[in-house]
Order: structure tokens, then sequence, then C-alpha cells
């Protein structure tokens, strides 16, 4: 069918360009990383199945006639962490695709991936710029003699609109669908055998589709297709470039006991669930020196009981204060293993190193865990 054709082809544009950037002889041997998942395969069939769907002219699946265009690819810049570590945008695959394609930079002060290589690949093939870059002069598949990337002369019929997964802070993340004539006509019906083509603008990831009011009818009177309204509902939740959840605080000021135990105390509740817990100095009635025990957890009931009673029966407060629904922003972490060049050691040089990003993959801090180092450091004597 057209649309395994063209799904195919989307794969195979997406397979020549890492091919060409692994060096490889064939695609025969590429190996896909993030772009194999399950769910950029759901993305380029859906995308081509729902454009069948509302009779846009696919061609005959080589991608040479579809009526389909798309604005400029944001070039975008920054890094994304990939499977082959901290690469720049586009990454590599990205960039070959996009190869014969209108670009533009991206907003201003935003960093991370704007283009995806499954949206890249998807695009190449429906606008005809993969295939004309297969016939281009000499034979080199990245040489197209043609190009996309204009608006046709059209009569605009429907318009579709969908929300990414990303919150950028100054620009909607949104990707924008025409369905439309390239015929001139003054109503609001299309014959989908002649002249219905579709234009999409800039590609994010993973979008919600909303498209209504289309109405088609195919040569065969007989025989009339109505589409009033498609709608595919996703978490209407804000998405924002960390994560968000409540927590529990706990907090007790304690002026009879010694550092000693306070240091105790704080090693009991880290151990048994909670999320961080630290002492703050501070000063009492009669001008007493002190300390507040502070204690986070998740907003469980059965946590917080357990962690209100460990820190009475270890301390000697009187008294806790319990602060419900504290609002918390994380950063994204993930660890990484580094391999240091001193392997002399009971860890054979080898490290964990916290990568703290927001959920676009742009990196805000790396941090190695102390005390793995302080192992090497000390058993292979060398500065920490």
């Amino acid at each position: 069918s057209t649309v395994a054709s063209l799904a195919i082809e989307a794969f195979t544009a997406l397979a020549h360009a890492e091919m060409h950037t692994h060096g490889a002889e064939s695609i025969d041997q590429v190996h896909f990383h993030e772009v194999g998942a399950v769910d950029s395969i759901v993305d380029t069939v859906g995308t081509l199945l729902a454009l069948h769907y509302l009779s846009v002219g696919l061609g005959s699946g080589d991608g040479q006639d579809c009526s389909i265009t798309c604005s400029r690819l944001p070039m975008g810049e920054g890094t994304v962490w990939t499977d082959h570590g901290l690469l720049p945008v586009p990454a590599p695959a990205t960039m070959r695709l996009m190869v014969g394609m209108p670009t533009c930079p991206g907003p201003p002060g935003v960093t991370g991936e704007l283009v995806t290589p499954t949206a890249a690949a998807l695009l190449r093939v429906l606008t005809g710029v993969n295939n004309q870059a297969k016939k281009g002069q000499h034979g080199d598949y990245w040489q197209p003699k043609v190009i996309a990337g204009r608006p046709p002369c059209m009569v605009p019929i429907a318009v579709g609109l969908g929300a990414g997964t990303k919150d950028f802070e100054k620009h909607p993340n949104v990707l924008r669908l025409i369905f439309c004539s390239t015929q001139t006509q003054t109503n609001t019906e299309v014959d989908a055998n002649k002249g219905t083509s579709a234009t999409a603008a800039n590609d994010d990831e993973e979008q919600s589709n909303h498209i209504e009011n289309v109405s088609t009818e195919p040569g065969d009177k007989s025989e009339e297709v109505k589409v009033s309204k498609v709608t595919i509902d996703t978490d209407t939740e804000t998405c924002q470039l960390w994560n968000s959840n409540t927590l529990t605080h706990l907090e007790a000021n304690i002026d009879d006991a010694t550092p000693e135990l306070m240091a105790h105390a704080i090693d009991l509740l880290l151990e048994n669930g909670a999320i961080d817990a630290w002492v703050v100095p501070i000063v009492m009635k009669k001008g007493r020196p002190a300390h507040t025990l502070n204690c986070l957890c998740h907003d469980e009931k059965t946590k917080e009981s357990d962690l209100v009673a460990m820190m009475f029966r270890h301390t000697t407060t009187l008294g806790i204060r319990i602060h419900r629904n504290i609002a918390r922003a994380s950063l994204h972490r993930r660890f990484l293993k580094v391999k240091l060049p001193y392997q002399d050691n009971s860890r054979d040089g080898e490290v964990d190193v916290k990568v703290s990003s927001f959920k676009n993959d742009e990196v805000v801090s790396l941090k190695a865990e102390f005390d793995q180092c302080k192992v090497i450091a000390k058993e292979s004597n060398v500065p920490l």
C-alpha cells in the first residue's frame, strides 16, 4: 500500500543518514537507536495513515508526487543527549536528513532539539525532496535538484493544531496542519482525487491533533466521506522543563540535644525513606542556641507517620510541625559511568557521574560521586 511504501521510504532515508554518519558500507550495517523505538514507528505510520484517511494525495508511494509541503525547518542550537553521548543539534543523522531541505534559525535563546530524526525523515519523503535527491546529479543521494519550502497557492479548508510535550519559555511548541485545495474554489468542498493537499508548519515532538469541519466528496457521488471532527486526547497537564511534585516537610526545634545525637537522627531519617534531612542553627527563647531538624518526605501518610515517630523516638523534641503539599521543582537526573585512567584501585577507575538536565535534554550540571572519587584518589595515590 501507499502508506506502507512511504513508511519504508522514510526509514530507508533514515538508514542512509545513519550509514553516512557512521561510515558504514551499506544500510544493512545500520543499527537504529532512539528512532527504532516503538513511538517513532507509531509516529511515522500514524501520520501517514491520518493523511490517507483525510484523502490527501500521497502519490504512488515513492514520495515523488505527494501533494504535501512544509515550512522551513528550525535548525536550533545547543546539545542533546543520545545513545552516543552529548551531541550538537541538529544531531548528525538529523542534519544529513535536512540536506536539501529549507531551514531557518530557531527562536532566539532556545536550546535543544527542534527537529527530530523521525520528523526530518518523514518530511523529507512527504515533500518529495528525498526522491529528488536520489535522482540528483552524479547519483549523489544527498544532492537534490529542487527543494520545497514555501506554501503553494491554495484554498485553506481546515486547520489542525497540536501542542508538543515540551514547554518553551517564549514561544508555543505547536504544529499546524493546513488541509487545503490547490484549486481556486468558492466553497469548502474539494474533490479528493483532484488537488487535495496538506501543508505542515514547524515540527517538534509528540503532537496532539485536532481537525474540524472537513468535508470531502470523491468523484463517485454515491459514496461520500465526511470528517466532522477528529480528536486525539492527550494529557492536558501543563508541561514544564522540570519535574513537579508535592512533598511533606517535617521540622522540630531542639535545644537540648548533642551534635552527635542530631547527626544520628539525620542518618536514621535518610536511611528510612526521607528524601532529604538537614539541620539549621537557630536561637530560641532566653537566647539559647539550638537547631531545627528538617525532613522532606513523599506525600504519603504511612511514610509521614513512620518518620514522625522516628523523630520523636530518636531526638528530645516534644513537638513536630507538619507542612503538607509543599511544591517542589526538580531536574531530571540520571547516571553515566566514566572510566578514569587510574585503574590500580578497587573501582578499576570507574566512577558514576550524575547528569542533571531539563526535560528537553539540556544539560544543567554534571557531578561525579565524591565518595567514589575519594576511593580512587586514596588507593591510586593521586590528588582528589
